[in-house]
């Protein structure tokens, strides 16, 4: 029995279910000590018991400095100051982590109450616990440092991690990478991911090729020197390969470079110097390429419509990106993500979409991809402010498109043994009216021996009209 009545206590404690606040006690973790306003053991728990090896049946009832001459408890009864967390030798050999308070019920003074954990175990969890923050700080760091920027791109498919791997190796190796995929599909985010991972100092220079016009190229490649022609700044201009020093410049639609700016970007990939624009000095530069297209470049390069030689050295480490429409099973996952991005972004309360709407959103091709879809996203959640997506909510042009899947599905399953059956019903229905049911003729008009007709008609159920 861990409690038993003390004179002092009898008028509270004599109102306690004793063994119910017995039971409780033990289970405590900590060593839990009660002494009355005299000093006296009133309470002494297990886990006292196994910390001080002293059985309660010892020491309850006696004087608590007869066992422990400096106990703390004993100083918090006296002086009536709470002590917390402090590290104590009660007695040789004996080495704590105690908290005491003075015991006070119904505004009397009562004794004093303390807890006490061996301090070897509580410096040994400490110790974990640290030991365990600075892994997980290590984790996070690893987790960033091998995301960086690919941690923006949202997708299971297989063949979409293959080429995150892909990317995040290439990425230290400061070589050129061609980046091909349709418009939409994420390049860019691919191509700011490698440099992120690439640990180079520089920045991360963007540039579309496609949207500079053909006589400013040199100078917004390559710069310019004060004065270089009529209306350049005096100052003169870095242009866009200096920006990039010791960074990326990222070429979106390298396809639509001038073939005379292609011989100057060849030449600065040879030797990594530049001259601006009616300058004479050239400048050594380190940067790294990364281009990008949605074209055949090959093709190109066949009509002579693009440099072969800068092919191949833009062209060194290829990663294709596939589209959505092959990556069917993301587009819930990205939906989910602009759906909660734009619903905070324009404050709505958007909870979902249903089941019919996400079937047609995931049925629908995509052409413009990722970028299509998100687009999508934030006109339905514009127009809306609250409650599930449904499909009077989907565009119309999506609407339309899966209208026109679905009356070809109609007519043509997409199960390939379905739509075979029923091209041969209709093709020997159609063969057995013009041949007048002549079964021989419509076989010659099938091109199939007759035997094989008689076995389709009977396979179709086609009966013979005549």
């Amino acid at each position: 029995m861990i409690i038993e009545k003390s004179m002092s206590l009898k008028s509270t404690l004599e109102q306690l279910d004793y063994e119910l606040l017995a039971s409780i006690i033990d289970c405590i973790y900590e060593a839990v000590c009660v002494i009355d306003e005299k000093g006296t053991v009133v309470i002494w728990n297990k886990s006292a018991e196994k910390l001080y090896n002293i059985d309660y049946n010892k020491i309850y009832g006696k004087n608590i400095r007869e066992f422990f001459p400096n106990a703390i408890v004993d100083t918090v009864r006296l002086t009536r100051t709470t002590a917390e967390n402090i590290q104590h030798s009660p007695r040789e050999s004996s080495h704590i982590l105690a908290s005491s308070k003075p015991l006070v019920v119904r505004n009397k003074f009562m004794g004093a109450v303390s807890t006490d954990r061996d301090f070897n175990e509580v410096k040994k969890l400490y110790y974990d616990l640290e030991t365990a923050n600075k892994r997980l700080l290590f984790l996070e760091n690893e987790v960033r440092r091998l995301e960086g920027s690919f941690g923006n791109i949202i997708g299971t498919d297989p063949n979409l991690i293959k080429k995150i791997e892909i990317a995040r190796q290439i990425a230290p190796i400061d070589t050129s990478v061609m980046i091909i995929g349709e418009s939409g599909t994420g390049k860019e985010v691919f191509a700011r991911g490698i440099h992120e991972a690439s640990g180079r100092k520089g920045h991360f220079v963007p540039v579309n090729c496609s949207a500079i016009p053909s006589e400013l190229f040199e100078s917004e490649f390559f710069g310019y020197s004060p004065g270089a022609f009529t209306g350049a700044s005096r100052k003169g201009k870095a242009g866009i390969l200096e920006l990039a020093n010791g960074g990326t410049i990222f070429l979106d639609e390298i396809g639509d470079l001038p073939l005379n700016m292609q011989a100057k970007l060849l030449r600065f990939l040879q030797d990594k110097t530049l001259t601006r624009v009616g300058g004479e000095k050239a400048v050594q530069l380190d940067v790294r390429i990364i281009s990008a297209t949605n074209l055949n470049l090959k093709e190109m390069v066949k009509e002579n419509k693009f440099r072969e030689d800068l092919f191949y050295r833009l062209n060194v480490i290829e990663l294709s990106i596939p589209p959505l429409r092959e990556r069917k099973n993301d587009i819930p996952l990205l939906i989910g993500f602009f759906l909660k991005l734009y619903s905070k972004k324009l404050c709505k309360k958007i909870k979902g979409v249903e089941k019919e709407a996400a079937d047609i959103l995931r049925e629908y091709p995509w052409p413009g991809n990722v970028r299509e879809l998100m687009n999508v996203i934030e006109q339905i959640v514009a127009i809306n402010t609250e409650g599930f997506i449904t499909k009077e909510h989907l565009p119309a042009s999506v609407l339309e498109k899966h209208e026109n899947i679905s009356a070809v599905s109609k007519k043509y399953p997409l199960d390939l043994t379905a739509a075979v059956k029923k091209l041969e019903t209709e093709n020997i229905k159609k063969a057995l009216v013009a041949a007048s049911y002549n079964k021989s003729k419509a076989a010659k008009l099938l091109n199939i021996p007759r035997t094989t007709l008689y076995h389709k008609m009977e396979e179709y159920k086609i009966a013979n009209q005549k």
